[in-house]
């Protein structure tokens, strides 16, 4: 009976897995693009971030402040100098 109610337990509990992001200003990601995101929502680094952590496929985000326009990332394979972008990398 304790088996069946610490398992029921268990299950109830709300399970919430986040990766943090460490943010980087003027660097951009070079990686295998998921999606290019250009909608009001997305043009703060804020949104931009919300959106990379909203999906366990992405692994990394680039915004540009320039041109507002955020940049998902399946795959990274470095960092480049880009002084009008901020990027952050799930670790």
């Amino acid at each position: 009976m304790k088996k069946l109610i610490l398992t029921a337990v268990l299950f109830s509990l709300p399970f919430y897995a986040s990766a943090a992001i460490e943010i980087q200003e003027g660097f951009s990601v070079n990686g295998s693009v998921f999606a290019v995101k250009k909608a009001k929502k997305y043009s703060s680094i804020e949104g931009c971030s919300e959106a990379a952590n909203s999906k366990d496929i992405v692994k990394a985000f680039t915004f540009d402040t320039k041109t507002q326009k955020c940049t998902l990332y399946k795959r990274v394979r470095g960092l480049r100098d880009s002084s009008t972008s901020v990027s952050g990398v799930k670790s």
